[in-house]
């Protein structure tokens, strides 16, 4: 019975432990970590976290639970720059998952002609927004939508992505 017992508890805790982790995964902390290292790689200085950009990022995600957008990449307004991403992923989709995997669109962006390879502009957008030496604030968020798929939004400011400027 203490077996039975010990091994209850060891398992509760491994979940307990195991959330704790992913759930670390989506602080400010994180999101900055992972964008600021691709920025220093090309010598742009680090985004600073900012609760009014995040806050705005929560009501994006928030306002598009129902139809979790299926669009990868950036949308850019006159205020903010947004990376947005949505996926269904066995387990859990972190918000540095999002990041992740908008930088894995480097290789599609050619620093010499300042373009994306193959004409299509969003192929390297989310890549160019996160190093973009326009911007200096970082806000992000992430939500479950009601598909159970995950949403992460972040939201740039200044934006970057102008046009006929290099992004560093």
């Amino acid at each position: 019975m203490a077996r039975l017992q010990m091994l209850l508890i060891l398992t509760s805790f491994v979940s307990i432990f195991s959330s704790s982790c992913l759930l670390a995964q989506n602080s400010p902390q994180d999101y900055l970590k992972v964008h600021n290292v691709a920025r220093a790689a090309v010598g742009v200085k680090p985004l600073l976290w900012d609760s009014k950009l995040e806050s705005e990022a929560n009501m994006f995600v928030s306002k598009h639970i129902v139809e979790c957008i299926k669009k990868k990449g950036i949308v850019v307004d006159v205020e903010h720059g947004r990376n947005i991403a949505s996926a269904w992923r066995p387990g859990y989709f972190r918000g540095v998952d999002a990041v992740v995997l908008w930088l894995s669109q480097k290789p599609l962006y050619n620093y010499e002609s300042n373009s994306c390879i193959g004409g299509d502009r969003v192929t390297c957008f989310a890549y160019t927004q996160i190093v973009s030496k326009a911007s200096t604030y970082l806000g992000c968020a992430k939500a479950k939508c009601q598909n159970k798929d995950t949403l992460v939004a972040c939201f740039y400011h200044p934006p970057g992505n102008v046009t006929h400027h290099r992004p560093y």
